[in-house]
């Protein structure tokens, strides 16, 4: 009889000590956030890095290198449509956007100085 309730004993102080071992404390992953820099000159744009998860948080750091002002157009900038944004940027100007990926698919980008486009690119989303 003591070594059935020993044993029993045994069992249970086992298991509670188990048990939380198996026990999962999330049941999704944590969304990614990370930054995306933006370089603007008189001819060239760089964007590093190109891509981004769906479901992750950006922060868009634009900053003109450039001697004209320049307004970068990422994606569509209507509301309600699509995902995107538009800033132009004075000489030496640094700005700061945060946008959350909700649609995968690739975003066109622009670097416009006026009415000319000095350079695209894409931005994509998987």
């Amino acid at each position: 009889m003591k070594r059935g309730l020993l044993f029993g004993a045994a069992c249970a102080v086992s298991l509670a000590l188990v048990a939380p071992g198996f026990a999962r404390s999330r049941t999704t992953n944590e969304p990614a956030i990370f930054t995306v820099r933006v370089m603007l000159t008189d001819k060239s744009i760089a964007l590093t890095p190109d891509h981004g998860a769906r479901g992750s948080t950006v922060t868009f750091v634009l900053t003109n290198r450039g001697r004209k002002t320049h307004t970068f157009v990422l994606g569509k900038a209507k509301a309600g449509y699509s995902q995107g944004f538009v800033r132009t940027l004075k000489p030496n100007q640094q700005f700061t956007i945060v946008m959350y990926l909700d649609l995968r698919g690739v975003l066109k980008y622009t670097n416009r100085t006026g009415l000319k486009a000095v350079a695209v690119g894409s931005f994509r989303i998987t």
